[in-house]
C-alpha cells in the first residue's frame, strides 16, 4: 500500500475541499473505523460536518486503519493536488462517469467522485502523472536487426498479469512483497510504463494517544518507470536499485521481444577521461583512419531538490575552456558527450554520442569499428578485466 501520510487531511481547510454530502458518501465504508475512534458519521448532517474531528481521527491513525481507506486517501489527494480540472473531466467521461453538472465543483469533487465509480481509474491517472515527470533515466540499447522495421511493442492484459507475476516472484525474495502493478502508455513512437511496487518494510517508532511510545510497521510504495523508443530501440530505466534494473530488462525483453538478454546491460561506457584526461582525451594518432576528434557537446545533471540538467554545446570545447578545463568539467554527473571525428578517407566529419553505461549513437555504421578502437584506447570503453576485446556488440541505428 501507498506510505501513508496521515497528515494528507489533517488540516479541515482540505476536507472543505470536498463537498460534505460527497466526502460522507466517500467515508461511509469507514464508518465502524471511526465509530471505533469515538465518531458516528451516521449522526452528523451533511450541514454540520465534524470536520476538525474527521481531521484529528486521520491525524493519529491506530493500528486497525483501514488499508483501503489509507489508498483511497493517498490517491484523492495526490490527483487533486496535481492534475488539472479538464484532465480528470475528460478521462471521466471517456470511461462513462458521471460527474455532477455542478459548477462549482472542486478538482477534489471530481477526484471523489471518479473515486467512487471506478477507483482503477483513478490510480490510472495518477501513475500516468508519474511515470511522465520523471527524468533521469539510464538507457540501455536493444538488439533488433538493423534491417528489421521499428514497432511499438502492445502489452495486453494478459502480457501485463505474466510480467506482474514473474516480477512479484522477485519482489517477494526481496522482502517487496507481491501484487505489482504494470501501467503502459503509448504515445507516438514510444511507450512508458510504470511499475508500482513495494518496498522492504519499515518500523519505526510512533506516539499513541495515551502518551506512550509504539511501533509503526509497514509497507511503502515504490514507483518505477522505463521508456522504450521504438525508433531507436532503446529503452530508459529509473529505478531504486540494480537488480529492479536488471529484472525489468530480463522480464521485459522476454514478453515483449521474445529474451530476456535483448537489452545490453553491461556498463559499457564511461565519460570520465574526460576529466582525468582533459584535453589529452581527444588523442588520436595511435588509432588508424582517425584525422582529428573534437569535444563538441556534453549534458550533466545537478544533484538537488529538484535536479538541475545542464547542456554545453561548442565547436571545440577544450579549445573553449583552454587551461581551466578541469575547474568546468567539475561536479554534476554526465549525461552524454558528443564528439566529431574527422576521418583521413572522408572531407565529411560525423559525430558520435556516448551516454553512459551502454549507449553509442553512430552517424554511419561503417564507422564502428574504428570509433571503438579510439574509444578503448582512451578509456572511454570500459573493458571488465579478462573480457574479450573483440566480442560482438550491435550499436544503435542511425540516430
Amino acid at each position: 500500500m501507498p506510505a501513508f501520510n496521515p497528515r494528507i487531511f489533517s488540516n479541515p481547510d482540505r476536507l472543505k475541499q470536498i463537498a460534505p454530502a460527497r466526502l460522507k458518501a466517500f467515508l461511509e465504508p469507514w464508518k465502524d473505523y471511526f465509530q471505533s475512534r469515538a465518531l458516528d458519521l451516521a449522526a452528523w448532517s451533511t450541514d454540520d460536518m465534524p470536520l476538525e474531528a474527521i481531521a484529528g481521527v486521520l491525524m493519529n491513525p491506530d493500528a486497525s486503519v483501514p488499508e483501503d481507506m489509507v489508498n483511497a486517501l493517498y490517491y484523492v489527494h495526490e490527483t487533486a493536488s496535481h492534475e488539472a480540472m479538464d484532465e480528470l473531466l475528460d478521462r471521466a467521461a471517456a470511461a462513462g462517469i458521471e460527474i455532477d453538472k455542478d459548477h462549482e465543483v472542486s478538482v477534489a469533487d471530481v477526484s471523489v467522485q471518479i473515486w467512487l465509480a471506478q477507483p482503477m481509474l483513478l490510480q490510472r491517472q495518477h501513475a500516468e502523472t508519474v511515470a511522465f515527470q520523471r527524468s533521469n533515466f539510464m538507457y540501455f540499447a536493444g538488439s533488433r536487426p538493423k534491417k528489421k522495421a521499428a514497432e511499438l511493442p502492445s502489452i495486453t492484459d494478459a502480457i501485463a498479469k505474466t510480467m506482474q507475476d514473474r516480477m512479484d516472484n522477485w519482489f517477494e525474495v526481496k522482502r517487496r512483497g507481491r501484487n505489482s502493478r504494470i501501467f503502459a502508455f503509448p504515445r507516438g513512437e514510444k511507450i512508458w510504463l510504470l511499475v508500482r511496487h513495494g518496498m522492504p518494510m519499515r518500523r519505526e517508532g510512533k506516539h499513541q494517544d495515551d502518551g506512550e511510545s509504539g511501533i509503526a510497521f509497514y509497507r511503502p510504495q515504490q514507483h518505477d518507470v522505463l521508456i522504450y523508443d521504438s525508433v531507436t530501440d532503446e529503452i530508459g530505466v529509473n529505478a531504486g536499485t540494480k537488480g529492479e534494473r536488471e529484472l525489468y530488462l530480463k522480464v521485459f525483453g522476454e514478453a515483449l521481444f521474445g529474451s530476456e538478454d535483448y537489452f545490453d546491460r553491461s556498463e559499457r561506457y564511461t565519460l570520465d577521461p574526460l576529466r582525468e584526461l582533459g584535453p589529452d582525451s581527444m588523442a588520436h594518432g595511435d588509432v588508424e583512419g582517425i584525422a582529428g576528434v573534437r569535444f563538441v557537446e556534453f549534458g550533466r545533471r545537478w544533484p538537488g531538490k529538484i535536479s538541475e540538467m545542464e547542456i554545453r554545446k561548442c565547436e571545440d570545447l577544450f579549445k573553449s575552456f583552454d587551461e581551466n578545463w578541469e575547474k568546468r568539467l567539475t561536479g554534476g554527473s554526465f549525461t552524454h558527450a558528443t564528439f566529431k571525428f574527422a576521418f583521413k578517407d572522408s572531407k565529411k566529419e560525423r559525430s558520435v554520442t556516448i551516454r553512459p553505461a551502454n549507449i553509442a549513437r553512430y552517424e554511419r555504421d561503417s564507422d564502428e569499428e574504428v570509433i571503438e578502437a579510439w574509444l578503448k584506447a582512451r578509456g572511454f570503453w570500459a573493458i571488465p578485466a579478462g573480457a574479450d576485446g573483440d566480442e560482438d556488440f550491435e550499436v544503435l541505428e542511425d540516430a
